[in-house]
């Protein structure tokens, strides 16, 4: 079970879930896309624009793979996110992000949560392939892949992984869903889960009641050979548990 459509029947199957992962592959130069990728918007008319989290749910709902570039983006966040840089300085941006009912109360606490998520380079990638996980190939795969799960089915997936090294995994919250997942995944090489932000759940539809897991895809592997090995049944039940009533008033 090691081709990416393999591993995606297999999450689908055992977990049941309702929407299929998808991989992303971060591509130095363009001219390392292999033909056949399409580009981001090349049927639409006129100009496509979009923000990098929008493009993953369009994964998420069956279209790529597909390529995408810097102009694509008018989301900064986005933009970094996905290694290609910054669409403006921080100091311009912190006009429309900072200040009561907005994304950061100060400038500092920005820079401090772009920081923490172990940003690429400016400009390290010039491409991003964005792609349901089952049409991507042997000889073409993703970099990370990601999964939206109701939470029960992120604590199978995530308990199999540890499941013969005991190695737990920590979630990551507080900041832009999108490099979250990203860069802070690839930097550190480990899964993690997360429950993405205003933005990023809007972008991918992901559901009040829905995580979104990030897997590099050689991590994935485990997981998904022992899904079908953890426990799923508890046995409390066989207990006879005293417990405390409610206080009435």
């Amino acid at each position: 079970m090691n081709t990416p459509k393999e591993l995606s029947d297999a999450l689908v199957r055992i977990e049941g879930l309702t929407r299929k992962p998808i991989g992303i592959k971060f591509i130095k130069h363009v001219s390392e896309i292999p033909a056949g990728i399409k580009k981001f918007g090349e049927s639409a008319n006129g100009v496509a624009k979009s923000m990098l989290c929008a493009m993953w749910g369009d994964a998420f709902n069956g279209a790529g793979p597909f390529y995408t570039v810097k102009k694509d983006h008018i989301c900064g966040g986005g933009a970094i996110a996905a290694g290609f840089g910054s669409t403006m300085p921080v100091e311009q941006a912190a006009k429309f992000m900072i200040g009561e009912k907005l994304v950061y109360g100060t400038l500092d606490g920005l820079k401090k949560a772009m920081a923490s998520t172990l940003p690429f380079e400016e400009g390290e990638f010039e491409a991003q392939v964005i792609s349901p996980l089952e049409a991507l190939t042997p000889d073409f795969l993703p970099d990370l892949v990601f999964i939206v799960c109701k939470p029960f089915q992120g604590q199978h997936i995530l308990r199999a992984y540890g499941f013969d090294s005991g190695e737990i995994v920590h979630g990551i919250a507080g900041t832009s869903t999108c490099e979250m997942v990203s860069s802070y995944v690839m930097h550190t090489g480990k899964p993690t889960f997360t429950l993405g932000d205003l933005g990023g759940n809007t972008g991918m539809n992901i559901k009040e009641d829905e995580v979104l897991l990030a897997f590099p895809y050689e991590h994935l592997k485990t997981a998904v050979k022992n899904l079908e090995r953890i426990c799923r049944d508890s046995t409390m039940y066989k207990h006879n548990l005293y417990h405390e009533l409610p206080i009435t008033t």
